[in-house]
């Protein structure tokens, strides 16, 4: 069996071949830069754009646990247009359904199940984490309106959070909103872990 010389290696990596490889790395690290560039751009953007108000589309786009749908016009949103929710459970039990509490109900009210008390276009985002003595395991969050599923997150064996997901979508008044965890697991209650948010547009 042959082995190349040092010689050898060193021709090939200074010749025709070295230059095509450094050329390369330049083209990666150029795409590399480029790429963070605009995912910090629509990143400033989204945010500049939820904060003031101004007018967005939003593109259909699955990344990991975030999941954002098609067609979600979030335009300048009418004053106490925001309802925040925060888990109302003990963090020593099971449970499969997620209770929750405000400080300023308006257009939405409940605990269990969220009722909405307006028709109109919405736009809610969730995040779920558990408590770190859990078990290890798939688990699944979801919400339903009344009976069909709007928004759906997994958790899996190596992260214990849904991380934030958030969908846009139509809702009549009387519809009501509910949040399961597949199977029952201990949620953790403090509000920056597990939330749930409803934006009147």
């Amino acid at each position: 069996m042959m082995s190349l010389s040092t010689e050898y290696c060193k021709e090939k990596t200074e010749g025709r071949d070295g230059v095509a490889l450094a050329q390369q790395r330049r083209l990666i690290w150029g795409f590399l830069v480029w790429s963070t560039l605009l995912t910090i751009g629509v990143a400033a953007s989204i945010t500049v754009q939820i904060i003031h108000g101004a007018p967005a589309q939003v593109q259909s786009q699955k990344t990991g646990n975030i999941s954002v749908h098609q067609n979600v016009t979030i335009a300048k949103a009418p004053p106490n247009s925001l309802v925040t929710f925060e888990p109302n459970c003990d963090d020593r039990e099971k449970v499969a359904k997620l209770s929750w509490e405000t400080n300023l109900p308006s257009f939405i009210e409940g605990k269990d199940q969220l009722e909405i008390k307006e028709d109109g276009q919405y736009f809610i985002y969730l995040q779920v984490t558990l408590e770190s003595g859990e078990p290890q395991q798939k688990y699944t969050v979801t919400v339903y309106d009344s009976n069909v599923v709007i928004l759906k997150g997994h958790i899996n064996e190596l992260t214990l959070s849904t991380g934030l997901i958030g969908k846009g979508t139509s809702l009549n008044k009387g519809s009501t909103l509910s949040v399961h965890c597949t199977p029952k697991a201990k949620i953790q209650n403090s509000a920056t872990e597990t939330y749930l948010g409803v934006i009147k547009l």
